[in-house]
């Protein structure tokens, strides 16, 4: 009787102990091992806002787990160091492209200023959490902190699954990651991420256990589960932050209005940035403007990425004629530990150089706002102007609102009398809007009311909603942006145009001098909010309602002679009905406006929730084009081995018989080689000299000694004429399949105690 050819290729001998390693149980162990990382990582969705960062470490964990298998399936012995430095070399070239790329040779390659800037995200990171409360924003810092710390389990449960075969310890890494939300509170752990993760876990030991191993592995599980429930309560409790500690960092979010308050009352100061300018004078820097008043409170627009709107040149500032006088000045900015994306600058400016990462400008504000880092530790010059209305001018503007400019007079409909009424009494009668705006300020700067950074707070005082300025005007007393967000919708039910700003105010003169210039520096309680109020031919600008705080500008100064002191007149019927009516819908804000939900609608990543999916769709696509990726390397591999005598008919057989599989042609595993044949082809190759050949070759090899039979000259070519005519006789559909979906590798991959390949 024949002695049927091995139709798979035989187990690989490890240099390490003379164990057999084997490629399909290899790759399976490790997609066990990836889901349960997958799962593991979503367990911080209680500490996390958004899904972004879930989506960059799963995506960042099947990178460095495809290039262990890839490195692995090629190296043959070499198994326990090589895949582990691939993946580590691949981590850091990660990290290095994705943080700092201007750090690195070529954007790839890091330097030693690489790991100087690794450390300062670091830290940056520290001070972000401290300074965060649950949930946090995964802020730049946070991310990297995040994929270096992924990734390292990743490399290191990788190594133990597969290349050590000991899945069981696997768990080790594993459970510390899902710890953590037990570690920060008891309560924070998501029960159902903890059972899925648990069973992630056993299907690892299903797929990757011996049976001698399962004991241990049982035990090991119940002491991993054990130990992530039971060990927090031996920890000290982890305070949940109030954002008003004496954390060196200063965090302000997309909407910075939101937690302004709570920024101001920290307990110790610090110095968030220090600046100079080429004129010597000291200058409002500007976050970010917020514009849509929904009534709960003051919101940013959406920021629409423009990549055509990079910091070499920003836009004009809008409405502002070339009557006004202006001159340029430019500002040296050095920013410390603020974790912000938008860019502390004077408003308007007109370029910014010198910094890292990718920034783009907002028309709607000309803020200036990074998709990939913050301002920590940016040094960067920025050209502004300095923009000098005079009163005449501004009183020429008189009462005309621009099309353009009607969305910001929008109103909520149940906007509180108070506020329209007082806004009335105190400037309704006024010729002009510059004289309405003078006369606001003055009413919250002439005594009566008081700048408190400890009003109270319950009940929502700190936000800036309609039902909080109403409050507000009824006691008196409040801070910053109480008296900006009072002033600006006050503005709006005058028929003025108007915006909340928030930045820092010019700071403190320092006794040093940068180069010569007079050094500013600005601190935590330097934190500012100020009304920006629009003028026809003049554009936005800026004026200052807090009490005892902030500086007014020239224009504004009621002390200076040319500056009108407007009064008055009492219109006939004082109250609301008496207001001016903003021409824009008072019941909804514009389209293109977030609603009441906008704040937090304007703090998911700017890829939006159709790109997340877009990218998950394409990681499942790439996931599951791995297989043919494979398939292509083990066929080109056998080919080039055949190519150069290395190999021999067994191997030629054995990618003839998968390549049938692939086409979707059963061959039971006891056929002969030349039953194979017929069934194979009915005939085709019954004149192919080729296959005539190649089976020949198989048989005689099939009853040689071992090494006595090698192959023959031109058997590559041979076997790729029997593939060409294996696949000439398939379906078009069964070809593509067989190639997208070759069931040769699916078959091993999926079926736990299958025969390696």
């Amino acid at each position: 009787m024949p002695v049927v050819v091995m139709l798979r290729p035989a187990a690989v001998v490890s240099s390490a102990g003379g164990s057999t390693r084997t490629p399909g149980r290899d790759a399976r162990v490790g997609l066990a091992f990836l889901i349960a990382v997958l799962v593991t990582v979503s367990g911080l969705h209680v500490l996390l806002r958004g899904v972004g960062w879930w989506f960059a470490l799963a995506g960042l964990s099947i990178l460095l787990i495809g290039v262990a298998a890839l490195v692995r399936y090629f190296a043959r012995g070499r198994r326990y160091l090589l895949p582990t430095l691939a993946s580590s070399i691949v981590l850091l070239l990660v990290l290095t492209v994705f943080f700092v790329p201007t750090t690195a040779l070529a954007g790839i390659v890091p330097t030693g200023g690489s790991f100087a800037a690794f450390g300062r995200l670091v830290q940056a990171a520290t001070r972000s959490i401290d300074r965060q409360s649950v949930p946090a924003t995964a802020d730049l810092p946070i991310l990297f902190l995040l994929c270096f710390g992924v990734g390292a389990i990743v490399i290191v449960g990788d190594a133990i699954a597969v290349s050590f075969r000991a899945p069981a310890f696997a768990g080790i890494p594993l459970v510390v990651l899902l710890a953590v939300p037990s570690a920060v509170a008891v309560g924070l752990t998501d029960p159902l991420v903890f059972v899925l993760a648990a069973l992630a876990f056993l299907l690892l030991l299903w797929v990757g256990s011996t049976r001698r191993q399962w004991r241990v592995s049982a035990f090991l599980a119940v002491v991993v589960v054990a130990a992530s429930l039971l060990a927090p309560l031996a920890l000290p409790a982890v305070e949940e932050s109030d954002d008003s500690g004496g954390s060196g960092s200063f965090s302000m979010g997309v909407n910075p209005v939101l937690t302004l308050g709570q920024d101001l009352r920290r307990d110790e100061e610090h110095t968030v940035l220090d600046y100079s300018t080429s004129s010597g004078e000291a200058s409002y820097l500007r976050l970010v403007s917020v514009d849509n008043f929904t009534g709960t409170n003051w919101a940013p627009d959406r920021f629409d990425v423009d990549t055509r709107n990079t910091t070499d040149r920003i836009g004009d500032p809008p409405g502002l004629s070339p009557d006004v006088e202006t001159s340029t000045d430019t500002t040296y900015v050095n920013v410390g530990p603020l974790t912000s994306t938008w860019l502390p600058l004077p408003y308007p400016t007109t370029r910014v150089d010198g910094l890292t990462g990718t920034w783009y400008w907002d028309r709607n504000g000309l803020a200036v706002k990074s998709t990939d880092r913050t301002s920590f530790d940016e040094e960067y010059r920025a050209r502004n102007l300095v923009i000098s209305p005079t009163p005449e001018q501004l009183a020429a503007a008189g009462t005309t609102v621009p099309n353009d400019m009607q969305r910001f007079l929008a109103l909520p409909a149940n906007l509180p009398k108070i506020i329209s009424t007082t806004a009335t009494e105190v400037a309704g009668g006024a010729s002009s809007n510059y004289e309405k705006a003078l006369l606001l300020q003055n009413y919250f700067r002439d005594g009566t009311f008081e700048y408190s950074e400890t009003a109270p707070v319950e009940n929502g005082y700190d936000g800036t909603g309609m039902r909080v300025i109403a409050r507000f005007l009824q006691e008196k007393e409040g801070y910053c942006i109480h008296f900006a967000s009072a002033m600006a919708v006050m503005a709006r039910s005058l028929g003025i145009p108007s915006r909340v700003a928030v930045g820092f105010l010019p700071g403190a003169t320092l006794p040093e001098t940068d180069h010569g210039r007079t050094l500013y520096e600005v601190t935590s309680h330097d934190l500012h909010a100020w009304p920006e109020l629009y003028f026809e031919g003049i554009g936005w600008t800026r004026f200052e309602p807090t009490a005892s705080r902030g500086i007014v500008p020239s224009y504004a100064d009621q002390s200076s002679a040319d500056v009108p002191v407007p009064v008055n007149t009492p219109l006939p019927s004082a109250g609301a009905s008496a207001a001016p009516q903003p021409t824009s819908s008072a019941t909804s804000a514009p389209s293109d406006s977030p609603d009441a939900g906008g704040a937090a609608a304007s703090t998911a990543p700017v890829v939006g929730p159709v790109g997340w999916l877009l990218i998950a769709v394409l990681i499942v696509l790439l996931v599951l084009l791995v297989p043919a990726f494979l398939r292509g390397l083990r066929r080109s591999g056998r080919l080039r081995a055949l190519a150069v005598g290395s190999a021999g008919a067994g191997v030629a057989w054995a990618e003839v018989l998968q390549t049938a599989e692939d086409l979707g042609v059963p061959v039971p595993p006891t056929q002969t080689p030349r039953d194979t044949v017929g069934l194979l082809a009915g005939g085709r190759f019954a004149e192919d000299p080729a296959l005539g050949r190649l089976l020949d070759a198989v048989e005689r090899e099939s009853f040689a000694r071992p090494g006595a039979v090698g192959s023959y000259p031109g058997i590559a070519d041979d076997t790729r004429s029997v593939l060409a005519a294996l696949r000439s006789s398939a379906e078009g559909p069964d070809r593509l399949w067989a190639t997208l979906r070759p069931r040769s590798v699916w078959r091993r991959i999926l079926h736990p105690f299958g025969t390696e390949a």
